[in-house]
């Protein structure tokens, strides 16, 4: 689950965006000739070389936002941004070295992965006008034709490059050559942005108001510039990171807090938290870019919601707002306040309604966190005391998104980079790369997920293998979703995402200072877990009961005659309540093939019965 995100930062030199690749459309027309009048149209291109350093502030939103911002910029590749939210702030940064971050509670991150990597090496060729060369090797422009984009009769040129996949089409003004408008399209996101309100600033006209959206996660900036100056004097330590991290906690027992208990159900991990001295559990998830509490249980402890702001999890978008969480402790930690997300509902998309949040990056990102599956304990060491003595692997895992991006590899055939995310139940592939390689044709068992935005359709195919670090774990089960989301498994970057169903056989370690994973074999590594055997997705319904939230054709449910909705009162003649509810249901339908089940349902207020046949789904 990704939430908060920046996806493009702001650039006021000059006509830097971001770009891929393409064929000609009328090669009567010279589209680098277009940008070059683009160009003069706006101050000559000798004069727009001439600049070296710029600043801009002014006024910007952001989904429900409204804040300010400020922004330095100095070649090559220097710039610092700030934003100001009033209820959040945060900063954005490169000092020509390295790109980084710092995030609304205070964390520094330094971002290298391989996109980022590419995306400056395109914006130091930009800088020096590399593109506008008649012999340009890095850079493909083709002539799209004509298109109106709202009173203005434009010239559309692509451009595109050779270091990454990206593309960028320019609308430009017939008359005035001004830019109206520019699409930037990248592997995961479309941003487009309007401008207008072009103004001279000392020989330079610039647009001093933009409005953008980015799809397909339905965000939406509007920035207007108040001040614009350029070739100013800049004190250069502002480009440079804090060279302090954020350190808001404390151990209350030494420099690590080891052995930490904690519950393992359905392949999610649940962390006792304690509030006001008042424990809940919370759900542990590296995919979560901020923590997330029950808005009914942020209501009780009194805190106030602000702002508004869209977030996005597997295959879907939804809102949050803001609240301040108060001190915490898990284990012998203990946490100042931190700005978090609230979600309306958050409990009820749970296990259970004792669990109240969703502890993200924000908590994790503190520490070098180990994950003993097996052992179900967890141990958060001080990242600048932490040192590894074990034999296992030690995986290079530039942080993307927030979240650690590692190489694997499915059947020695489908090798890349995956995300790891141990908020996510299972191992699944991404839809683009599932469509290009064929895989959504592959046969296997119908089944849904959900996130905090709704369900969403998969299948689940059983694989021979998959490698993480080098270690090999047979027969997995793997998800391939069955349509274009609008979430994370709609990423093109990442060929799918490494969940518990997987980690669950190895000792995990997530290093966030040194961007590094780790992994070993657990005592589990060899186990072969229980899988359903009904074709039966199972929630919970009114009083606790179990609910029939899906059944997958062609199963032992589906011959049955289950259907969605069903609430199951007894499996062979006993209330579910005295087998313990619903994580006991679903562990009887993992059992052996061949065990039969007598299960009594209320199907639409009669009383029906059905024989339940377990049998291997996957064979």
């Amino acid at each position: 689950m990704i939430l908060l995100k920046k996806i493009v930062p702001k650039i006021f030199l000059a006509f830097i965006l971001l770009v891929a690749a393409a064929s000609a459309k009328d090669s009567s027309v010279d589209p680098q000739g277009i940008l070059l009048k683009h160009y003069e149209a706006v101050g000559g291109l000798e004069r727009l070389k001439s600049i070296t350093s710029g600043y801009a502030e002014g006024k910007n939103t952001f989904d429900g936002l409204e804040g300010t911002f400020r922004n330095w910029e100095e070649t090559p590749l220097k710039y610092r941004l700030e934003e100001d939210y009033n209820v959040i702030k945060q900063t954005f940064g490169d000092n020509g070295g390295q790109s980084w971050s710092v995030d609304p509670n205070g964390k520094v991150q330094i971002h290298r992965d391989e996109e980022t990597l590419k995306r400056r090496k395109l914006k130091a060729l930009l800088e020096v006008y590399d593109h506008t060369k008649p012999d340009t090797k890095n850079f493909i422009f083709t002539y799209k034709g004509e298109k109106k984009i709202g009173d203005f009769d434009c010239h559309v040129v692509e451009m595109a490059n050779v270091i990454n996949d990206d593309r960028t089409f320019f609308f430009i003004n017939k008359k005035n050559y001004y830019l109206v408008k520019a699409i930037v399209k990248q592997p995961d996101f479309e941003i487009r942005t309007l401008f207008s309100d072009y103004r001279n600033v000392n020989g330079i006209v610039h647009a001093f108001h933009e409005d953008t959206e980015i799809f397909p996660r339905e965000k939406k900036e509007t920035i207007q510039i108040t001040r614009y100056d350029f070739n100013v004097k800049i004190d250069r330590t502002l480009f440079e990171p804090p060279e302090k991290d954020v350190e808001d906690f404390e151990f209350e027992n030494g420099e690590n807090s080891e052995n930490i208990p904690f519950y393992f159900v359905e392949n999610n991990i649940y962390l006792s938290v304690s509030i006001n001295d008042e424990k809940r559990l919370w759900l542990l998830d590296n995919g979560a870019s901020m923590s997330i509490i029950d808005a009914d249980y942020a209501d009780k402890l009194g805190l106030k919601s602000e702002g508004d702001i869209k977030g996005f999890g597997i295959a879907s978008i939804f809102d949050f707002s803001f609240v301040t969480l108060p001190s915490y402790r898990a284990g012998d930690i203990r946490f100042n306040p931190q700005k978090i997300f609230s979600y309306k509902g958050l409990s009820k998309r749970l296990y259970d309604s004792a669990v109240v949040g969703i502890l993200g990056h924000d908590f994790l990102s503190r520490f070098v966190v180990k994950i003993d599956y097996a052992s179900k304990a967890l141990s958060l060491y001080h990242p600048d005391k932490f040192k590894y003595k074990g034999s296992g692997k030690i995986i290079d895992a530039p942080l993307r998104e927030k979240i650690f991006a590692v190489p694997g590899i499915v059947d020695d055939k489908y090798r890349g980079k995956w995300t790891l995310d141990i908020g996510a139940f299972d191992l699944s592939f991404n839809y683009p790369y599932a469509k290009d390689n064929n895989l959504l044709d592959l046969k296997g068992i119908e089944r849904i997920s959900a996130d905090l935005g709704g369900q969403h359709a998969e299948k689940t195919v059983r694989f021979k293998s998959v490698e993480l670090g080098g270690y090999k774990v047979l027969n997995p089960l793997v998800n391939i979703p069955l349509s274009k989301g609008k979430g994370s498994n709609n990423s093109r970057e990442v060929i799918g995402n490494l969940g518990n169903n997987l980690l669950r056989h190895f000792v995990i370690y997530l290093d966030y200072k040194r961007q590094q994973v780790i992994v070993e074999k657990g005592k589990d590594f060899e186990k072969n877990f229980a899988e359903d055997k009904s074709g039966l997705l199972i929630g919970t319904g009114e009083g606790g009961l179990p609910e029939i939230v899906f059944v997958a054709s062609k199963t032992p449910a589906a011959n049955a005659g289950f259907t969605r909705g069903d609430i199951i009162r007894k499996i062979n003649g006993v209330n579910v309540d005295s087998l313990g509810g619903v994580e006991v249901v679903r562990e009887l339908f993992s059992k052996e093939e061949g065990i039969e089940y007598n299960v009594e349902v209320l199907h639409e207020g009669d009383i029906k019965e059905f024989k339940l046949v377990l049998k291997d789904l996957y064979k």
